[in-house]
């Protein structure tokens, strides 16, 4: 499963964010998380795909966001 869909059924299943509303340039500020939902997120991400998102790092959209998750899983381990 890639990143993207991952993020896109974890924002509607677990955060309710409305189906509709998540495409690839959505931000998560477009999408109605604040800061401490955004944490719940990452780490809910980190558990699931088995990758730590270095700290500092920062993306402005549901794809940047899920290019980097993607090639952190790819480079995992190496």
């Amino acid at each position: 499963m890639s990143a993207y869909v991952f993020l896109a059924e974890t924002l509607s299943g677990t955060y309710d964010v409305d189906p509709d509303a998540i495409h690839p340039q959505a931000t998560l500020a477009d999408l109605g998380l604040d800061s401490l939902t955004v944490v719940e997120l990452l780490f809910d991400v980190e558990d699931e795909l088995g990758i730590t998102i270095p700290e500092g790092v920062t993306f402005q959209t549901l794809a940047e966001a899920a290019a980097l998750m993607d090639d952190l899983v790819r480079n995992k381990g190496t």
